[in-house]
């Protein structure tokens, strides 16, 4: 009797302790697509008018709306300044996210066909965030006069530079 007792305990305990060991919890999936991300170029790029002194020298454009630029002493900013601007580019995508901008990072070459200039350090006003969905960006650099550069108009010698903006 004390087995037939003990038998029935142990298949009572071992079968409750199984049909307690399974638990189950479920979970959902779900998506988001947002709008993509995208850069357009409004406008160029341009240091203007400068002269040199015959020394090497360099020009220092800021990124920004207002054409602020200035130089080092063996280059001159003369009244007439010619056509001054900061790149300028138009981010847009998705209200209020942020995103990060990828400047140049390697030298730009500018050529007047004959003779080279060295545009690089590039600087961006991007607040990094798409307040409204939209930011426009200027972009500011450094052009580096060598001493004895030849006069003439200078420009991108190949397709021009790239800016990158990703979702961070």
């Amino acid at each position: 009797m004390k087995k037939y007792i003990l038998l029935v305990v142990f298949l009572f305990l071992g079968f409750s302790s199984i049909a307690n060991a399974q638990v189950r919890a479920s979970a959902t999936a779900s998506a988001t697509i947002v709008t993509p991300i995208k850069i357009v170029k409004n406008s160029d790029l341009n240091f203007g008018n400068f002269t040199t002194n015959g020394g090497a020298g360099a020009v220092v454009l800021a990124a920004g709306s207002v054409a602020s630029r200035t130089s080092s002493s063996n280059v001159k900013m003369p009244a007439v300044t010619g056509n001054v601007t900061a790149a300028v580019f138009a981010v847009s995508g998705e209200v209020g996210f942020v995103y990060s901008v990828t400047l140049p990072a390697s030298d730009h070459i500018i050529s007047n066909g004959t003779d080279k200039m060295v545009v690089n350090e590039f600087t961006s006003s991007a607040l990094n965030t798409l307040s409204a969905g939209e930011e426009v960006i200027y972009l500011g650099a450094t052009v580096h006069v060598d001493a004895g550069q030849e006069i003439g108009s200078y420009s991108s010698a190949d397709s021009g530079f790239e800016v990158a903006v990703n979702y961070n």
